[in-house]
């Protein structure tokens, strides 16, 4: 998970994004829209048996991957979109 947090660490104080709160929001809706999307896929992948957990075993570290992901994305989006002058 350091993999993924530590370089959303480095944007966000890079880019200043906390001192900003819109930038705030819109991270963390990136973050859980992502987690969202994951959880219906995970979902839909043990409907269709394509993987399966164990009950109760399911895979918080990923999902906690997930929304980390969705947030590095934003910052990568947003650091892209300031690159390139727009």
């Amino acid at each position: 998970m350091a993999i993924i947090y530590v370089p959303n660490i480095f944007f966000f104080i890079s880019r200043k994004s906390y001192k900003n709160s819109l930038e705030i929001k819109a991270q963390l809706i990136s973050g859980f829209l992502s987690l969202g999307i994951a959880v219906v896929i995970e979902f839909i992948a043990i409907t269709f048996k394509v993987w399966g957990y164990f009950p109760g075993n399911w895979p918080i570290v990923l999902w906690v991957t997930y929304f980390g992901v969705g947030m590095l994305g934003y910052q990568l989006a947003k650091e892209v979109e300031e690159f390139l002058g727009k």
